[in-house]
């Protein structure tokens, strides 16, 4: 669900018509056959998988993993909680592990009729698989074990320095409670994670005006922090419908209400936003890249201000968000006046926002002591992940496929269950490795959602020339920088 996201943030810099640039150095394993990836793809689709129902898809990835040489791990096998895990060597190694994660579950799909293709058919025309989950994100966990597999396959394993376990975890669509939450609650120190990747941006063409033929990939490397509450007012006011009140219920939340979208709201530059921006903006070059890369500078507030103010998903990433997705009423009669009325906030916190602070925050601006605030639910808060020697791998395998891409750490405005692992302080990056068209994006929660050959192999690709990196020592550029000067830098 995160690459949506990402691509309308790229579209904030976007002037020109989208095109999907193809590698020229994107070669496959040897012992991978892209149509074998295909059939396993096509055939994982076919296992509808709505969130709650994962049982039937894990198990058929269950059985596939048996037919590897790969290990596999089940941590629990409930329809609604059925989370697995294939690995290079078994979890009782106790080596440090790098995990490739993705979710098995997909959102209901609105209307048959509205799609090309049953969405759970799998459907592959010569250059398309189809079906829900394509790239949300079933594709996502074939590229990583396709990957593991070949690279098993491929090299002497007797003694790596690190395991390598792909995840497939259920219920990312609603939380991840019964998912990444519940196994990093039960088994974190089996798995030993030093690092996790996982979905997030991908590539993209047509970001930079100046160079609009250049492929900018976009890794997360922090999200914001989803929190959910109930306002709730009950009043004992009159409650015929022609003879109201001045404060019968619906009036005290609609002013409340009032009083909380009507805030004047801050913008909140942190360390991942300016790092974001900062990169960006070398990457765009002239005037217009100086002014992307100095975007928080205070001489420059009215200015980005009034550009926010015009773009809501340019002001998601640096503000903290407050969204009313739902107002309602107990059942009655048009004329009978509620005594209860109830009110549900989507907040998003950006990283360093106290969820304990921001809801005190909601509360004084109600101004309401009779709107009860109450917390449905919140993600974790992380710390947004450094720029180790892992995302530095990540950086030279997209290099490896894509020697001009521009790679940039950026911060994510939603949640996916890269947080659940950062909540634990283990290092979460998220991309999908591959160059995606606005078309492809658009089909993610969508209609005919599809992932292309092209992104299957690229995905494939890229985690396995990550692999080699990182388990056979070969030598990564480190871009001029460690991680000290990443700290030092932030404060220029």
């Amino acid at each position: 669900m995160m690459l949506r996201f990402f691509v309308l943030f790229l579209l904030l810099f976007t002037t020109s018509a989208v095109a999907q640039n193809k590698s020229e150095s994107l070669q496959l394993p040897a012992s991978t056959s892209l149509n074998n990836s295909i059939d396993l793809l096509s055939a994982y689709i076919q296992r509808e998988s709505v969130s709650g129902n994962e049982k039937e898809a894990a198990i058929f990835i269950e059985d596939y993993i048996l037919t590897t040489d790969l290990n596999l791990k089940v941590f629990s096998d409930f329809s609604d909680n059925y989370n697995l895990a294939a690995s290079l060597y078994p979890l009782s190694s106790g080596k440090p592990n790098i995990i490739l994660q993705s979710h098995i579950d997909v959102v209901p799909v609105e209307d048959f009729n509205d799609w090309k293709y049953d969405p759970y058919s799998g459907y592959f025309d010569g250059e398309y698989v189809y079906g829900r989950g394509a790239l949300d994100a079933k594709g996502l966990g074939v590229m990583q074990l396709k990957a593991l597999e070949a690279f098993q396959q491929d090299y002497d394993t007797t003694d790596l320095p690190f395991n390598v376990t792909v995840l497939f975890l259920s219920a990312e669509e609603t939380g991840g409670d019964k998912g990444a939450a519940y196994v990093m609650e039960n088994f974190e120190e089996e798995l030993n994670a030093v690092v996790v990747l996982g979905e997030g941006g991908a590539g993209y063409q047509n970001v930079l005006k100046n160079k609009p033929n250049k492929v900018v990939f976009g890794v997360s490397i922090a999200e914001k922090q989803s929190l959910w509450l109930q306002l709730k007012i009950n009043t004992n006011s009159a409650g015929h419908g022609a003879a109201p009140s001045k404060d019968y219920a619906n009036m005290q939340l609609i002013n409340s209400l009032n009083n909380l979208t009507n805030r004047k709201v801050l913008l909140l530059f942190n360390r991942s936003t300016r790092r974001m921006f900062r990169r960006l903006g070398k990457a765009e070059g002239g005037l217009r890249g100086f002014f992307i890369r100095n975007i928080n500078w205070s001489i420059l507030a009215p200015f980005v201000r009034k550009q926010i103010e015009r773009e809501p998903f340019l002001s998601s990433l640096l503000t903290n968000t407050v969204t009313v997705t739902n107002i309602y009423n107990p059942p009655g009669p048009p004329n009978q006046i509620s005594n209860s009325a109830t009110a549900v906030l989507d907040c998003r916190l950006v990283p360093g926002t106290s969820a304990k602070s921001f809801i005190r925050y909601i509360e004084r601006k109600l101004d309401n002591d009779n709107v009860k605030v109450t917390v449905i639910s919140k993600s974790p808060e992380a710390e947004p992940s450094r720029l180790n020697k892992y995302y530095r791998a990540l950086e030279d395998a997209i290099a490896t496929s894509y020697p001009d891409a521009e790679t940039i750490p950026f911060l994510f405005p939603a949640t996916s269950d890269n947080s659940i692992f950062r909540s634990y302080d283990i290092p979460s990056y998220g991309l999908i490795p591959a160059v995606i068209t606005e078309r492809d994006i658009n089909s993610i929660h969508g209609n005919n959602e599809r992932i292309s050959t092209d992104i299957l192999k690229s995905g494939i690709v890229i985690y396995y020339n990550f692999l080699k990196k990182i388990q056979l020592k070969e030598p990564f550029s480190l871009f001029g920088m460690n991680d000290d000067e990443d700290e030092s830098d932030e404060s220029k």
